[in-house]
């Protein structure tokens, strides 16, 4: 197509944005994501971006909280919300040094569903370092602002929506009026944004009450705001003032005190004869088990260490994704049979003889590499557990 340059995404693919099945919120141009106002300059490739995609969730989000902000300002003038962390389709939020109330809870959500059904424009204003001094000089607000910190930013962002500013890293949509779907309710000490989610973008999801996540992701928040480091922004800050390695191991003495007393625990019920250990690949299951099995060593338990991937099926029957490849996610490339057989073995204090699958050849090697869980006592210093 050819078109003026100047015109808006908006403008060029009208009709498309019009008869979308779902709601478009943005757009990716020559591979980087823009909003539907962005001018084109340059020849490139435009691909729209609709709100039952995982990009488009995340532009949805994004903007929800930018109104937030706004709503905030009209409510509450002064105050300052704290985007805490993020929960199943919700974040979590708090506004500092004030106490949440359904009564402000609900003029919240109100004000925002204003915001939203008045479609108001949010345009996105470009700064030179020059002028964002001079912005910040005569304005004493915070909003943006760590943006000079960085050296290689010559541009300044910001997005405007009526005399509302503020920064948002990441691509917000252009009008208020695409984040129809949304809910503000009280949570514990402060409260939930609920948005839906790409599969099914046009309903709100069913709450779901995650109670141990949001339990250890708030005492992450409050250990870090302790050591002043609960922003990247002041991660950085640490960094630069050769303060990291304080911090670091502030950090590896928390981790090891939360393990030495999951072991300790353990070693209080002397009916645990197993210890699951779950997570996605990479994620620090092994490291993990071996520092969780020295705490436990130092409680008598001699544990044992068992791994998934010895488990896996030959490589003849190991599923394949929908690109033909080998798909090691998958519970059917385990071999369920035969680890559940060895697991009640062990569970009835009965030998087994552990595999260890050879990745090369994609087979099962056996090595003599024989376990048997022992029965602990008050004196034996020779316990026994097991991880997995």
């Amino acid at each position: 197509m050819e078109v003026l340059e100047g015109t808006t995404i908006q403008e060029l693919l009208k009709e498309e944005i019009k008869n979308s099945k779902y709601p478009i919120i943005g757009a990716i141009f020559n591979n980087e994501y823009v909003n539907l106002s962005y001018q084109i300059t340059k020849e490139g490739e435009v691909k729209l971006i609709d709100i039952a995609s995982k990009e488009g969730t995340k532009i949805y989000r994004r903007t929800i909280i930018y109104i937030l902000g706004k709503a905030m300002e009209e409510v509450c003038p002064g105050k300052k919300i704290v985007v805490n962390y993020q929960l199943p389709n919700s974040m979590f939020c708090e506004i500092e040094n004030t106490q949440i109330t359904e009564e402000l809870v609900q003029s919240l959500n109100n004000q925002m569903h204003k915001i939203v059904e008045q479609d108001f424009a949010i345009k996105q204003v470009v700064m030179t370092r020059k002028q964002a001094e001079e912005f910040y000089q005569k304005n004493d607000v915070s909003k943006g602002r760590l943006q000079l910190d960085l050296q290689d930013n010559q541009e300044i962002y910001m997005y405007y929506c009526e005399n509302y500013y503020n920064y948002c890293y990441g691509t917000i949509a252009n009008r208020t009026g695409v984040t129809k779907i949304f809910e503000i309710i009280k949570y514990e000490d402060g409260f939930l944004v609920r948005y839906p989610s790409s599969s099914d973008p046009e309903e709100l999801p069913k709450l779901m009450e995650t109670k141990k996540l949001a339990w250890a992701l708030d005492e992450y928040d409050d250990i870090h705001k302790i050591l002043d480091v609960n922003t990247v922004y002041k991660l950085n800050l640490a960094v630069e003032e050769d303060n990291i390695k304080d911090i670091i191991m502030l950090d590896e003495a928390l981790h090891e005190k939360k393990i030495a007393n999951i072991a300790d625990q353990i070693a209080k019920n002397r009916k645990v004869k197993m210890i699951l250990i779950a997570g996605p690949s990479s994620s620090g299951k092994t490291t993990f088990a071996q520092r969780l099995g020295i705490q436990l060593r130092i409680n008598h338990i001699k544990p044992v260490t068992i791994s998934v991937d010895n488990y896996f099926v030959e490589r003849k029957d190991t599923p394949r994704n929908e690109k033909g490849e080998y798909d090691f996610e998958c519970i059917e490339a385990i071999d369920l049979n035969l680890f559940n057989e060895h697991l009640t073995k062990l569970l009835n204090g009965e030998e087994v003889e552990i595999p260890e699958f050879d990745f090369l050849e994609g087979t099962k090697r056996y090595n003599r590499k024989k376990f048997k869980t022992r029965t602990r006592s008050s004196t034996s210093s020779r316990r026994n557990s097991l991880l997995k």
